[in-house]
């Protein structure tokens, strides 16, 4: 009998142990309502669950938490994500298994401290540029579980991650076995991407191609799995979860060749409980009709169609004074004008709420005018060694806003360029931020400074046809910024271990054309 008691305390201690090792996470995250105003959603990330958690309120209340549906394919089947609309003005929690996952309190007010970030994963063991992505998760890990750590970051009542939050199961390339294919040997194929120039040793290719080879094809040997996400993204940001509602931005490591099906399931604001107006998205199929296991045909896949990807609409989240426009650019080519119909239907939405005249920011993950080597860039047209992007979007807007953006757009704010960039145009347009630099390794500063020491900033000329002042560093960090009246805004550009690598005033370039939005100290 004691070792049938044994037994049973032994198999139920294992039964604990697993419980305790299945992982939960808990955030806060903005969307748009039907009305055009802003809606908070909880959301509860939750391992090995077979039913939702509650949301439990200041006041005692329990809410009910719905499951969003699963991406096809079983490859996110050991995660339940559930969600419910979550209450203005009041603290709450998710309740998961008798633990408690506190929540910020949200209001939908101007920001007072808006935290700014992006390209915040790890590389890890590959060829070229390897990252090492151990630790426990939080401070000893890439930089990006420091920065998520540091408390006076965590002070911010807005975060806004402008994309690629999930690099360690996102290459470029993959090798496909006889067995998924049937040919007679394995192939090594380019997972599609429309141009991704975040790193200076990458080469621009001319034609993108018919091939549309899909990390998520039936048969694929690296499909987008939680195990990854949750990695790169969900357990070094858990601190950052429970201090601010987040504005998350899908870049191109989540188009749905990559990892567009987590992204849709995990992060995307689409869900039902925005009354209809935006429902919750899924990547269309990513496998040919009539590929079978074993007997692909020889030939590209999707050769001479539309490749099957989705482009989410522009989303408004108007906030007090301030209103940011969230937009998916994750399918822009970067220095091939490339799918710019999709754009220039973008940029019509967007003009139809700029018409309104509030003080707006612009929020994407590819930057609209970005500076890197001319062999990287589309034509500049001059003598200077400077290669622009993104081409799809400026010819984009160039369609949509011939005379220029509106003076209510008071800055556009990306990643991408895995590196800091600060551009101002005088009075001709919008700042432009470029803060790639959460977590993923780094690509050299461009324009390079004519000396190590130097901190002013660089003349570009005609950056898409209009003169330039940019700084730039090699830093990982993330930028704190400070909404101010009619627009204005002030921010430091802080390292990972706190120091402040650039001050920035949004009025700079307009009292001197020859001086950037950001200073470098």
């Amino acid at each position: 009998m004691r070792s049938v008691f044994f037994v049973l305390a032994i198999l139920c201690a294992t039964a604990a142990a697993r419980a305790q090792s299945a992982a939960s996470f808990a955030f806060v995250l903005w969307a748009e309502g039907s009305d055009g105003q802003p809606v908070a959603m909880a959301r509860a990330v939750v391992e090995r669950a077979t039913r939702c958690p509650v949301l439990q309120r200041a006041s005692g209340a329990w809410q009910e938490m719905t499951p969003r549906q699963r991406p096809p394919g079983g490859h996110f089947r050991e995660v339940l994500v559930c969600e419910t609309l979550h209450p203005f003005g009041e603290a709450t929690a998710v309740l998961v298994d008798g633990r408690r996952l506190d929540l910020p309190v949200v209001t939908p007010g101007t920001p007072r401290r808006v935290l700014l970030m992006g390209d915040s994963g790890c590389r890890g063991d590959l060829p070229l540029k390897p990252q090492p992505c151990t630790g426990d998760g939080f401070s000893r890990v890439w930089p990006f579980g420091i920065i998520a750590e540091d408390e006076k970051r965590s002070a911010a009542d807005l975060i806004v991650h402008v994309g690629d939050y999930n690099y360690r199961n996102t290459p470029r390339s993959m090798v496909l076995s006889p067995r998924a294919t049937g040919y007679p040997r394995p192939i090594t194929v380019k997972v599609y991407d429309t141009g991704d120039l975040d790193d200076e040793d990458d080469v621009p290719e001319e034609p993108i191609g018919p091939a549309y080879w899909s990390q998520n094809m039936q048969g694929s040997p690296i499909p987008d799995v939680w195990s990854a996400w949750r990695d790169d993204f969900f357990v070094p940001a858990t601190r950052l979860m429970k201090t601010a509602p987040w504005l998350f931005v899908r870049g191109n490591h989540e188009l749905c060749s990559r990892a567009g099906p987590g992204w849709f399931y995990l992060l995307d604001p689409g869900s039902a409980l925005l009354g209809g107006v935006r429902n919750q998205e899924h990547c269309p199929s990513q496998t040919p009709a009539g590929w079978r296991p074993g007997a692909w045909p020889v030939a590209q896949p999707f050769d001479g169609q539309p490749f099957p990807d989705r482009i989410t609409p522009p989303m408004r989240l108007r906030l007090g004074d301030l209103d940011l426009i969230s937009i998916d650019s994750a399918n822009a080519g970067d220095v091939y004008v490339y799918n710019l119909d999709a754009y220039v239907d973008q940029f019509r939405r967007v003009a139809a709420i700029l018409g309104e005249r509030r003080p707006t920011w612009l929020v994407t993950h590819r930057p609209f005018w970005g500076v890197v080597k001319k062999i990287h860039g589309g034509p500049a047209g001059h003598g200077e060694p400077y290669g622009f992007i993104n081409l799809t979007e400026q010819k984009a807007l160039n369609a949509e806003f011939p005379s220029g953006l509106p003076a209510n757009v008071m800055a556009v704010m990306s990643g991408h360029m895995h590196r800091f960039q600060a551009i101002g145009f005088g009075d001709r347009r919008p700042p432009q931020l470029i803060v790639g630099t959460a977590g993923i390794v780094l690509s050299h500063t461009h324009p390079v400074p004519p000396s190590p020491d130097d901190k002013q900033a660089i003349e570009v000329p005609k950056l898409d046809g209009v003169d330039a002042a940019v700084v730039g560093l090699m830093d990982h960090g993330a930028m704190l910024i400070e909404p101010g009246k009619d627009g204005v805004w002030t921010g430091a550009m802080v390292s990972e271990t706190g120091q402040v690598l650039a001050t920035c005033d949004s009025r700079w370039p307009r009292q001197n054309r020859r001086q950037s939005v950001c200073r470098l100290q």
